[in-house]
């Protein structure tokens, strides 16, 4: 039976993850130092925030009743499990699928482990995916963007 939930999250909130991710990325690039290192650990960080968010957005949306404690999950292949088992048809662009650990591991390794390094080339190419799966989900101009 469907639930009435309203979604708790916005496309603002994915947008501002994209942003920052950006800023990151750019910022990172005019800094060789170890601030740099950093600023693409957050780079990451917030790439997979976006990821997780633009999933949830999609489960939130279908109208199921939510079982809100596997909506408390960082992992992607998590989250895409638990709306296959609820029957929910995702939106997953194919190299996210492909790369659904790798940008999980971002969600905490970017932020803590102090020898993780996130490859630029990676970082951009993630970023202009995600940008094309939010233009697919939600058409129409970017909000802060």
């Amino acid at each position: 039976m469907p639930g009435n939930n309203p979604n708790p999250l916005s496309v603002a909130q994915i947008d501002a993850d994209l942003f920052m991710a950006d800023s990151a990325i750019r910022k990172s690039e005019e800094i060789s130092s170890k601030v740099g290192k950093h600023l693409r650990g957050l780079a990451g960080y917030h790439l997979q925030q976006a990821a997780e968010k633009m999933i949830k957005y999609q489960i939130y949306d279908s109208g199921i009743q939510i079982d809100y404690s596997k909506m408390y999950r960082h992992s992607l292949d998590d989250l895409m499990s638990y709306a296959r088992s609820m029957g929910i048809s995702l939106v997953i662009p194919s190299w996210v699928n492909a790369k659904k650990y790798v940008i999980t591991g971002w969600e905490a390794e970017g932020r803590y482990n102090l020898h993780f390094v996130v490859r630029m080339d990676t970082l951009k190419r993630c970023y202009s995916e995600l940008i094309k799966w939010r233009n697919q989900l939600f058409p129409g101009s970017l909000s802060s963007l």
